[in-house]
């Protein structure tokens, strides 16, 4: 990478930690609240610049669509987080949302940082990766995953201003089972078993109690107000991350037919990105039609941001194999 890459590149992470502490710091001191998220905001805004620089940095320095393997797409799914939640702040007072929003990035940045070298470094595509169909068909995807993430998050808060304590933290325990199985997956040797062990176990059994725990409400915690601001949220970014997935879909079908003869083979991650869809779908008619709480729509959000981690990065870092194993990390 240039010089001028990695400036952009370290000034976006930078910034995204930067603004996360800004956020947290507005948390504390209540009478410069606003000032502070204003201020957070602004900080996540040269990050969002910077990051978009880099991005188009990358693509003129390697003469190609910038986004092509797994250290390309984590810098394309913070940018896409980042984005999202400043668009979404402009319409939404998202005064909880900012500092998840910033560490979401910070957290992908950082795990983006520690791939080696030859991950980072700009290298001729695989043969699988030829054709124009990768910046129809990848782009879609990345920017949907981040939208569910922003869902999740939101979803978090919801269950938190709507006094369900006790679920967000067990939801928490399950997102963490998730994210540890990823990280060990890709910077360790650990056992694929064990791995999709604690992924699988983890998710479900975190979800499950977090789900029957819904009854138990902390009274002193409950906003109705900033509940049903942030169930509005969730539903807001999954309407436009499902579209862009099923856009992601169509056209990962068409670019399989053109490259393996078959529109759909059921590989394990193209199996997978119609379970989360599935996932969404049951949320958008549930929601449409009423069928359940609010929160416990938040928590089949999480549980479609659980479904998407494992989509987009659980069958490159937990052993599932496929098709699609030319994103796998590699040293």
């Amino acid at each position: 990478m240039s010089d001028i890459q990695v400036t952009l590149t370290n000034t976006a992470g930078i910034s995204s930690v930067v603004s996360f502490w800004v956020f947290v710091g507005s948390n504390a001191l209540s009478k410069k609240k606003d000032h502070l998220i204003k201020a957070a905001q602004f900080v996540m805004l040269i990050g969002f610049a910077a990051l978009t620089a880099a991005i188009v940095t990358r693509g003129f320095e390697s003469e190609r669509f910038p986004l092509s393997n797994l250290y390309e797409s984590l810098l394309w799914f913070a940018w896409a987080v980042m984005g999202g939640y400043l668009a979404l702040s402009r319409t939404y007072d998202l005064k909880q949302l900012g500092w998840l929003a910033s560490l979401t990035a910070a957290v992908f940045f950082l795990y983006g940082s520690w791939l080696p070298a030859g991950q980072q470094e700009i290298k001729p595509l695989v043969p699988a990766l030829v054709s124009y169909w990768r910046q129809i068909h990848v782009p879609p995807l990345i920017v949907s995953y981040a939208m569910f993430f922003i869902a999740g998050l939101s979803a978090f808060v919801q269950l938190w201003q709507a006094g369900r304590v006790r679920s967000v933290l067990l939801s928490a325990v399950a997102l963490t089972a998730g994210l540890s199985a990823i990280g060990l997956g890709t910077f360790t040797d650990v056992n694929t078993f064990f791995l999709q062990a604690l992924f699988v176990g983890g998710s479900l059994a975190g979800l499950a109690a977090a789900w029957f725990g819904l009854g138990k409400i902390s009274e002193s915690k409950v906003n109705e107000k900033r509940a049903e601001l942030y169930d509005e949220v969730v539903y807001r970014a999954i309407m436009i991350g499902f579209p862009l997935l099923t856009i992601g879909i169509i056209t990962g079908g068409l670019w399989a037919n053109h490259a393996w003869g078959s529109y759909w083979s059921w590989d394990p991650k193209e199996s997978m990105a119609l379970t989360t869809w599935l996932g969404y779908a049951a949320y958008i008619h549930l929601r449409i039609h009423h069928e359940c709480s609010s929160e416990k729509l938040s928590l089949v959000a999480i549980g479609g941001m659980l479904l998407t981690v494992l989509t987009y990065l659980g069958f490159n870092s937990l052993g599932f194999g496929g098709l699609h194993s030319y994103g796998k990390f590699k040293d």
